[in-house]
């Protein structure tokens, strides 16, 4: 990052408040240095969530989630970090740096764009007030053929475009939107020096982002008209590969904790109107890499709630496969019968949606490698197995392999074993520990890691002296990067902001906010000097169990140097 960029976001970061920023959010409740609330990130009924208005940092002791007022903003608005800088620069009222600056950050596109968002709800507005004249009437029956009323039309503001050649665009002009502007809003089309509406005589379904604004529009044709559905062209302000349908609504249900994927606007509707939450559709495309990066902004796992029917199983695998590549949690909802989601939930409600099978992306790629074969035919069923195992290959989970393994095993009759080696996979090899019995214990819990926290916490508040520590006592690169940076003195807002990944920015914050800890200079130094033995003696530990799984494989003489390595660490731990 450039160093001037750097001190205008130190600047930024003074001259926003976090308080006032969270308060707008949650109502803060003030105890000494630091604000209290419950958490707009999860459901709490105790308040955890902190705001250290000194350091102009928030926590929260349930979640672990934590940052700067950009990361707040960040994971409040679901924003990329530029976007949420854009917003709080423009609180502040301070101009983005010009290297910084993209082409849209000028004060002139800036100004554009809020026109097109402005001419964008017009046209919204002008669509959803034509379909209650009678020129909307065709649009109207087919909506309520679909099974909607007019509460569902109001709530997701279903319109009607005229049949008229030019009409939107009469209307839009007289109320002082430029024809250039509309055009460059994909409102409009220009052929032979005139202007024709871009959406003529069709269901329209205004795309709106989590901020309230109107993108652009889906339109559905009425009869046979073709193309069957049209969507905005690219435009400063939409691009169908980076957008989702209803994600204003996804956005404020932040309890559900999953977001369901769907093709189509009207899937979206009627799954919504008969109370499914968190439903998202892409905008006439197939799932694009970009829509899964903002998917994963939005919830931990997406549900694929495509088409039951062969082209839409295998929409859903091509889906997996993009959700993969962006390690997002994925389970495909498998429809009987070859129904669709709008079907599917007119006949069965939601009880029947819930209940509806929901399977992993592994299970569901084994299934569909049924599709086409006969597995009472032997050819078949090695051809299935084969197909089956090369999924496999994939599983880095030992325990997810043991349970599909075993699936495959009673379903085929071939054994593990065989399965195993068709993998490429072998059975861990175990050796005998010899003395000290080996200790298993996971990273998030075991006392070095707590250690390490402590320490971090001691030095972020000046408690310790940077020389009492070495980069060499931490383990993990988020805790080397936040102990290097204060044994130097230097601030960890911009270390935080740049963490993309949601579990390293917890584990920072985590280290940010040990508790529990003495507050007194001398008590600090003591409990450091604890914590630094504690580190010492776990790392004894681990090298010891690594001598221990080198003996598995050593020859004599190699095995007898080990234990001697053995025996003289213990001498050590024991003076």
């Amino acid at each position: 990052m450039d160093a001037n960029f750097e001190r205008w976001l130190d600047e930024l970061r003074s001259r926003v408040s976090l308080e006032e920023v969270v308060s707008e959010y949650v109502p803060l409740k003030q105890k000494g240095r630091r604000y209290w609330a419950c958490c707009p990130f999860h459901n709490e009924k105790t308040a955890s969530f902190s705001v250290d208005s000194e350091a102009q940092m928030y926590y929260c002791f349930g979640c672990h989630k934590g940052g700067t007022v950009i990361n707040f903003v960040m994971e409040m608005e679901r924003m990329e970090f530029m976007d949420a800088v854009r917003l709080l620069a423009d609180r502040a009222h301070m101009e983005i740096p010009a290297r910084s600056r993209r082409p849209e950050d000028s004060a002139a596109s800036r100004e554009e764009r809020e026109r097109m968002y402005e001419a964008n709800r017009a046209a919204a507005r002008f669509f959803y007030e034509l379909l209650w004249q009678q020129e909307g009437a065709e649009v109207l029956n087919y909506l309520y053929g679909r099974g909607l009323n007019d509460s569902d039309i109001r709530r997701f503001g279903l319109g009607a475009s005229p049949r008229g050649w030019d009409t939107l665009y009469t209307h839009l002009t007289g109320q002082g939107f430029e024809p250039e502007l509309l055009q460059k809003a994909g409102l409009i089309v220009h052929r032979d020096g005139k202007a024709f509406d871009m959406f003529r005589g069709r269901a329209m379904f205004p795309i709106i982002n989590p901020q309230s604004r109107v993108l652009g529009f889906g339109g559905r044709a009425m009869g046979d008209a073709q193309p069957k559905y049209l969507n905005t062209a690219e435009t400063p302000i939409f691009n169908k590969r980076r957008g989702l349908y209803a994600l204003n609504m996804a956005s404020k249900e932040r309890d559900v904790g999953h977001l369901v994927l769907v093709e189509g606007y009207m899937d979206t509707v009627s799954l919504r109107k008969y109370g499914v939450k968190g439903v998202v559709a892409t905008l006439g495309t197939a799932l694009t890499e970009e829509q899964a990066r903002l998917m994963k902004r939005y919830a931990p796992e997406v549900w694929i709630s495509y088409d039951g029917d062969p082209p839409g199983q295998k929409a859903a695998l091509r889906a997996l496969d993009i959700l993969d590549q962006q390690a997002l949690s994925a389970k495909v909802i498998d429809y009987p019968g070859g129904m669709d989601p709008d079907d599917f939930v007119k006949a069965r409600g939601l009880d029947g949606f819930e209940a509806l099978p929901r399977y992993d992306s592994v299970t569901y790629r084994m299934l569909r490698a049924r599709d086409g074969l006969n597995l009472d035919n032997q050819e078949d069923m090695t051809r299935y197995t084969l197909n089956c195992c090369a999924i496999l290959n994939n599983v880095k989970s030992p325990v997810e392999l043991e349970n599909h393994l075993r699936r495959l095993s009673n379903e085929t009759g071939y054994d593990r074993e065989v399965l195993l080696r068709q993998i490429g996979a072998s059975a861990p090899v175990r050796a005998e520990a010899p003395r000290r019995a080996r200790r298993e214990v996971s990273r998030n819990d075991s006392d070095d890691v707590l250690a390490e926290r402590a320490l971090i916490t001691l030095l972020s508040r000046g408690l310790i002296p940077a020389e009492m520590v070495r980069e060499s006592d931490f383990s993990g690169e988020v805790h080397r990067a936040l102990a290097s940076r204060l044994a130097r003195g230097e601030r960890v807002d911009a270390y935080l902001e740049q963490l993309t990944d949601e579990a390293a920015r917890a584990e920072a914050a985590q280290a940010l906010n040990a508790e529990n800890l003495p507050g007194d200079r001398e008590g600090a130094m003591r409990y450091a000097e604890d914590c630094i033995r504690t580190i010492h003696m776990r790392r004894e530990e681990i090298r010891s169990d690594e001598i221990i799984r080198e003996i598995g494989s050593a020859t004599p003489e190699q095995r007898a140097a080990l234990y001697r390595q053995i025996m003289a660490m213990d001498n050590e731990t024991e003076d």
